[in-house]
């Protein structure tokens, strides 16, 4: 397994460089997410905007891990209609589904940390043979609301990437707002910022934190690119909004459309 430079980038990005999308195509798809609450992958898969397996390779891609294939597998065949796909931070859907134990997932989050958050999740993943390439396009697949064909057994090459020095960081940090701000820790970090999104849902759905921030650094300078408080997440549960509104983002176009702005706690 070859290993390259990793720089993470918006999934609608690298949909459109590569090819596979057109921007009208995204902002369609957007449009029908904001419409409806579907997840993106489902739509752009059974709009026949690109195939399940270009999608998967993609979301692959975005963990550090890049699939290569001479030819594209077929679809999945057809199923019942199905209600739409509850969205889980990424951690959370390879224990429930089976890919990784729990002891398992800490121990590659331990690596990670020992790395300082300059090896992808995906990387340590298929490097360490805790997972194969395409069981990790699966698993992203399934948490995007696609199903790769479970019959099929791909035949791909995994060119694993890595950030280099003096790359952007993400830091998820728990912080207080009673009686004053005060950053408590950093939890986690990687150069993935939808890594750090992944991690920062599930640590807000199991601890229920007074707050969290998840901030971007270069090693010289740093700037909060967003923020989750657990009193405006009550005001809004209150509210009876949805959980995009209550957390201030929507987990599903985290990988989309790019970094969210700031939000204000």
């Amino acid at each position: 397994m070859l290993h390259a430079q990793y720089s993470w980038r918006p999934l609608g990005a690298l949909l459109v460089e590569k090819g596979l999308l057109t921007s009208s195509e995204l902002e369609a798809a957007l449009a029908e997410q904001r419409r409806t609450g579907r997840l993106v992958g489902e739509i752009l898969v059974e709009a026949g905007y690109l195939s399940a397996f270009s999608l998967a390779r993609m979301l692959a891609e975005q963990h550090g891990v890049e699939l290569q294939t001479t030819s594209e597998p077929g679809a999945a065949p057809p199923g019942p209609a199905r209600p739409p796909t509850v969205w889980r931070p990424l951690g959370k859907l390879l224990v429930e589904s089976g890919y990784l134990t729990k002891r398992e997932l800490r121990q590659v989050l331990d690596r990670q940390r020992e790395s300082g958050g300059r090896r992808l999740l995906g990387e340590i993943l298929v490097a360490e043979g805790f997972l194969s390439g395409i069981s990790l396009a699966r698993a992203r697949s399934a948490q995007n609301g696609v199903e790769l064909d479970p019959s099929e057994d791909f035949e791909v090459d995994a060119v694993l990437k890595t950030s280099g020095p003096g790359q952007v960081i993400y830091q998820v940090l728990d912080v207080g707002y009673e009686p004053r701000y005060k950053a408590q820790e950093v939890l986690y970090e990687s150069a993935s910022f939808l890594e750090a999104v992944d991690f920062a849902a599930e640590f807000v759905e199991d601890v229920n934190p007074d707050g969290v921030e998840i901030q971007r650094s270069d090693g010289t300078t740093s700037e909060t690119v967003w923020t989750y408080s657990d009193s405006r997440a009550a005001a809004t549960a209150r509210s009876r909004q949805s959980l995009a509104e209550t957390f201030g983002f929507d987990p599903t176009l985290w990988d989309v459309g790019g970094e969210p702005e700031a939000q204000a706690s």
